[in-house]
This record gives structure tokens, C-alpha cells and sequence, in this order.
């Protein structure tokens, strides 16, 4: 989980990166975002040079995300797995981020806490997740997509709860703008039809961007687009988004959901505050992919 920065609260360097975030939102036509993104690929090429990481994943996967904007990538973590990390993350608590601030756990869930969130450590800590962030398959096709060698720039473990009250804004359909990026998620539970599955617009990462970001109407969205891809799937289940697309997380009807979301770019997201944290597991990891979120000893 990262911390978005708070104008309050700001530093010079963090107002200056929030500036630079709401600059590149002016930005809509898709002509001039793409002459953008060839400037910055060939910055980073020139700072970094070729990237050596791409390993030939030119396929089938970054092709169809391309294309249509989601791609389904199969269980990339066993069900097993899945309820390891799941019996890890029980003895730790989680933050209701995006409501009272309040810290949980399952057995303490009142009914008022619509998703929790745990904290970065817990994250990069929890068993398989930082080698399946780091993976071949994974950093492949960010690599392939993207254009270059990814930095992970935000990593996250969420529960999404059952609720009477409204939406959240990413509960309701809504587009994201960071430059350059991608993003992987992994159900840690299993999804149906009631417990929230994730929904896309195939087709609207390829849309103008409006100005101002905005949640849209279940209405308005059905009525407008044909192929609308919800996906539902066993825990392990694996896909991977153009966040500026529309998609939306959804609030579960009666069992809560559990995912784990991976975001690849090739900047920082200049709405973060990023505050890297120290790993303890023993797995190799690209000092360069993971530099935003891996305290190294060299820092």
C-alpha cells in the first residue's frame, strides 16, 4: 500500500511531483500521448541504456493487452499458495485506508470498513509476493508492453467487504492516468459473481482521456459499451489491466474478496509518497525493478 501525497503535508519536491501529475492529465489526445511516451522510452534509453530485460516476450499476452486492454494470464499461484499467504497475512492487522483509518482484523469486521488495505512491509514480505512481482512472466510482459525494463510502482494486498452503503470511487467504474503502466492482479481468494469479481471495458484503454477523472454509472457504462469482461475465477486466478481503461473492483454481495495487485510503469506515479521498506526474504530481486519499494543497502 503507498501513501498518496497530501497537499497539506507536502514537501517543495512532493508539490513539484503532484504538478508534474496533474500537468500530464492535460494531456488527452492520444497522438500527443504517444509522440510523449516515445520521448520518455528514448530518455530512459539514453540514461539506462537497452533494456535488458525484455528476454524476447514480444507474445501472445502483451499483444492481447495491447489490444484490448485485460488478458487473462492463467493461476500463477497455486490455491495452496494462495491460502499460505492468506494464513500469513491472519496474523496481521489491516487499515481501513480509505475510510475511518482504522486498523482490523477478519474477526473484527463491524460491517463499516468496505476494503483494507495492509501496509507495504506486510506486503513485501508475505510469502511468494515478491517473486511473483519479479517474475520472468510477469516483468515479461510489463517489459514487452511498457517498452522497456518496469519499476514496480505500487503493490498492494486488498480486502473488499460486503457493505450497505455506496461505492468506493475504484468500487465504481473509473479510469487512472499514470503514465506508462500496467497493472497485474491476482485473486488470493475465490471470486464469483458475489464477491466482487473484477469488471473491464474491453477497448476503452484506446479512448481519449478526459481532463478530469471521474466514476461513472453502471447505467451509462452498460448502455454505451458491448463487451464489458467480468472476471470470476478460484483463487490463484491471474490478469492483467490497461488501468486507463474503464474497470471498477465492485462491492461484493455477500463473501469478501482478497487480491493482490502488482503495478508496473516507467516512472514513479507522481500521486506517491514512496517510502521503501526492508525485505527479508532471501530471493534475488533487480535492485532497478524494485527501487521504489526495497530499501537496498546502498540507500
Amino acid at each position: 500500500m503507498q501513501e498518496y501525497i497530501r497537499f497539506e503535508t507536502a514537501s517543495r519536491a512532493e508539490i513539484l511531483s503532484l504538478a508534474i501529475y496533474y500537468c500530464q492529465r492535460m494531456i488527452t489526445s492520444r497522438t500527443v500521448r504517444k509522440f510523449a511516451n516515445f520521448i520518455l522510452l528514448l530518455a530512459l534509453r539514453l540514461r539506462y541504456g537497452n533494456p535488458r530485460l525484455l528476454h524476447g516476450h514480444k507474445n501472445k499476452y502483451a499483444s492481447i493487452l495491447k489490444d484490448v486492454g485485460i488478458v487473462r494470464l492463467g493461476n500463477i499461484l497455486t490455491e495452496d499458495q494462495c491460502a499460505e499467504i492468506r494464513a500469513h497475512l491472519s496474523m496481521h492487522r489491516f487499515v481501513d485506508s480509505r475510510g475511518s483509518g482504522k486498523s482490523y482484523n477478519l474477526a473484527e469486521i463491524d460491517g463499516t470498513c468496505k476494503m483494507g488495505d495492509y501496509d507495504l512491509a506486510t506486503v513485501i514480505n508475505c510469502p511468494y509476493v515478491m517473486q511473483i512481482a519479479n517474475s520472468p512472466e510477469l516483468v515479461g510482459l510489463a517489459s514487452s508492453r511498457l517498452g522497456f525494463a518496469p519499476t514496480i510502482t505500487g503493490l498492494s494486498i486488498r480486502w473488499s467487504f460486503p457493505s450497505q452503503s455506496g461505492p468506493d470511487s475504484v468500487q465504481s467504474f473509473h479510469r487512472d492516468c499514470e503514465v506508462g503502466s500496467l497493472k497485474v492482479m491476482i485473486y488470493l481468494t475465490d471470486v464469483d459473481t458475489k464477491s466482487a469479481p473484477h469488471t473491464y471495458v474491453e477497448g476503452s484503454h484506446a479512448e481519449r482521456m478526459p481532463v478530469r477523472l471521474h466514476t461513472y454509472r453502471d447505467e451509462s457504462v452498460y448502455k454505451k459499451y458491448r463487451s464489458v469482461s467480468r472476471v470470476v475465477g478460484r483463487a490463484g486466478t491471474t490478469f492483467a489491466i490497461d488501468t486507463k481503461g474503464l474497470h471498477k473492483g465492485g462491492v461484493p454481495s455477500s463473501r469478501p474478496r482478497l487480491i493482490l495487485g502488482i503495478q508496473y510503469s516507467l516512472l514513479p506515479c507522481f500521486m506517491f509518497r514512496y517510502t521503501a521498506v526492508k525485505y527479508l526474504g532471501h530471493s534475488y530481486l533487480d535492485e532497478y525493478i524494485n527501487r521504489l519499494i526495497v530499501a537496498t543497502k546502498s540507500r
